[in-house]
């Protein structure tokens, strides 16, 4: 693409040849004269030649032989990233796969080869199924759905509008439930099932539990990275984010815009208020208060936290102290 097409399409000034070629750009540090580059960071305006260089300032170290400047620089970048993104290939085949009885599926939805749909499933219009995809019976996915190969969808769970969800994942096993006895633990069934709102991404090798009875629910905007574990009977709400390898416990709710860092751990039947920041590797055994950031495990408010952990770093001056005034003691005694 030339590049004033592509500074058109990210809303950038261009300044230098117009007609350069911009190429999949490269990161800043390794790339060549050749080369498209982002240069987003003062701190990389160090001394080397690029051919075309995307940047939110005009650099002093860095030479070009086309320069676009964008303003906006996240909306930019992004709209720069999705010129190169790759798109999905059309099936290269349409057999072999497996369709049962009653299933809908509506324009422009297409079933890749290798998958297996049970029946009374509806795919809604322009959505993706690629191969070696299971999905169980009484399933509803909607429009603009992309789901990558090797997702089970297990019956009975409901899929918005313009969802992804990565290779691996798991939506449906069921949830944890036994019941301890005398001779053994005895499985409680899980007959509930699965929601997940419009706008949601759910990352690869995630599982999501169905519930006891009821639903497992994940809410409209909300992004999961990669390995999180969602256990049955969970309440997710609108726009969270959850780090990966994540777990959340049975029947814990959490709210809208909530922020987890990765590792995370979250025990059952808690209630993580809106807007929550949860630091990475902590620990949720209580209720969180609204706009308010946790760290550690069990997790405390950060305030609180960092204070402690400041006295814990003086515990060793402190012991030492102690025993000086000890001894000190000891002779005036003696």
């Amino acid at each position: 693409m030339k590049a004033a097409d592509f500074a058109k399409k990210i809303g950038g000034r261009i300044e230098g040849n117009p007609e350069c070629e911009v190429n999949i750009p490269a990161p800043i540090e390794i790339a060549r004269e050749d080369d498209t580059a982002f240069l987003l960071d003062k701190k990389y305006d160090t001394a080397k030649k690029v051919r075309v260089l995307i940047s939110s300032f005009k650099p002093e170290n860095i030479s070009y032989e086309t320069l676009i400047t964008i303003e906006n620089v996240k909306e930019g970048f992004i709209k720069a990233l999705h010129i190169f993104e790759k798109k999905l290939h059309e099936p290269v085949a349409d057999e072999p796969k497996i369709i049962g009885q009653d299933v809908e599926i509506e324009d422009g939805a297409i079933v890749y080869p290798y998958t297996y749909i049970a029946n009374n499933v509806k795919i809604g219009k322009n959505s993706r199924i690629l191969p070696f995809v299971y999905i169980d019976e009484n399933v509803e996915i909607g429009r603009d759905v992309i789901i990558f190969p090797h997702v089970f969808i297990g019956h009975s769970v409901k899929i918005g509008n313009n969802v992804i969800i990565h290779a691996g994942s798991v939506l449906g096993a069921d949830g944890f439930g036994f019941e301890r006895t005398e001779t053994g633990y005895v499985k409680i069934p899980q007959i509930g099932g699965i929601v997940i709102e419009d706008d949601v991404e759910i990352g690869a090798n995630c599982t999501i539990d169905r519930s006891t009875i009821g639903n497992t629910v994940v809410k409209r905007g909300t992004k999961l990275d990669d390995q999180v574990h969602v256990a049955h009977n969970v309440k997710i709400g609108e726009h969270t984010v959850i780090a990966a390898q994540s777990g959340i416990a049975g029947s814990t709710e959490i709210g809208n815009w909530v922020m987890m860092g990765g590792q995370v751990g979250i025990k059952d039947h808690v209630k993580v208020a809106d807007r929550t920041i949860i630091m990475a590797q902590s620990g949720i055994t209580k209720n969180t208060e609204s706009g308010k950031m946790y760290v550690g495990s069990p997790a405390r408010e950060t305030r609180r936290a960092w204070r402690e952990m400041a006295l814990v770093a003086k515990l060793d001056e402190l012991f030492k102290r102690v025993a000086r005034l000890e001894k000190e003691l000891e002779k005036k005694n003696h």
